[in-house]
C-alpha cells in the first residue's frame, strides 16, 4: 500500500506529492479558482500557501494511515503541478471509497483527467483490493460528467441534496466504477 507513484510517460507522471511541493501545488490552485472554485468550496481567492502545506502533510499521514490516497499529476519537463486525483472516503467493510479529481486551468481537455481518474481507479483496485468506486459530480458541472463517463464510470443517476457547497445542499449525480468497468 505504499505504492508513491501510479503512472509515468514521457510527459507526466501521477505520484505522492510531499509537502515540500506545497509552492506548485499552491500555484496549481491559486491559477484555477476560478474554474475548480465553481464546484470546490475549498477552492477560494482565501486559499493559502500554508493550506497548500497542511493539505500535503495531511494526505502523508492519511496514506500512511490508509484511509485516503491522494496523487498529483505533474509535467515530467518542468515539474509543474498539473492537478490532483484522490481514493477517500474509503469505506474497507464494503470496499467502496471515492474517487475524485481536478485540473489545473489551461490544461484542461486533454485527457488528463481521465488519465488520473483511471490511474488511480486501477491502483484502488489492485492495490488498495476494492471493489467499487464513487464519482460524485455537482448537478451542472459537465466536464466532471465527462471525466466519469470518459473513465468507464456507469451513471446510477442524480442524487437530490447529495453535496453541500457554501452553506447550501446541491444535486449531484452518481457514477461508480467497478474493476470490470476498466
Amino acid at each position: 500500500m505504499m505504492t508513491r507513484q501510479i503512472y509515468q510517460d514521457e510527459e507526466f507522471e501521477i505520484r505522492v506529492a510531499t509537502e515540500l511541493e506545497a509552492v506548485t501545488h499552491f500555484a496549481a490552485v491559486k491559477a484555477s479558482v476560478k474554474d475548480i472554485g465553481a464546484w470546490e468550496s475549498w477552492c477560494t481567492d482565501k486559499y493559502s500557501h500554508e493550506d497548500s502545506r497542511k493539505y500535503l502533510a495531511d494526505s502523508e499521514q492519511k496514506r500512511h494511515r490508509g484511509t485516503e490516497f491522494n496523487f498529483c499529476i505533474f509535467e515530467r519537463s518542468g515539474g509543474n503541478l498539473i492537478g490532483s486525483v484522490g481514493i477517500n472516503r474509503i469505506t474497507p467493510e464494503y470496499k467502496f471509497a471515492n474517487l475524485g479529481y481536478w485540473i489545473r486551468t489551461g490544461y484542461t481537455g486533454h485527457g488528463l483527467a481521465t488519465l488520473a481518474a483511471r490511474s488511480a481507479a486501477r491502483f484502488a483496485f489492485t492495490e488498495l483490493e476494492l471493489t467499487r468506486l464513487e464519482i460524485v459530480v455537482m448537478e451542472g458541472n459537465e466536464r466532471s460528467r465527462r471525466v466519469a463517463e470518459k473513465t468507464g464510470a456507469i451513471s446510477e443517476g442524480l442524487h437530490r441534496n447529495r453535496l453541500y457547497y457554501h452553506g447550501q445542499p446541491c444535486d449531484a449525480r452518481m457514477y461508480s466504477l467497478i474493476p470490470g468497468d476498466l
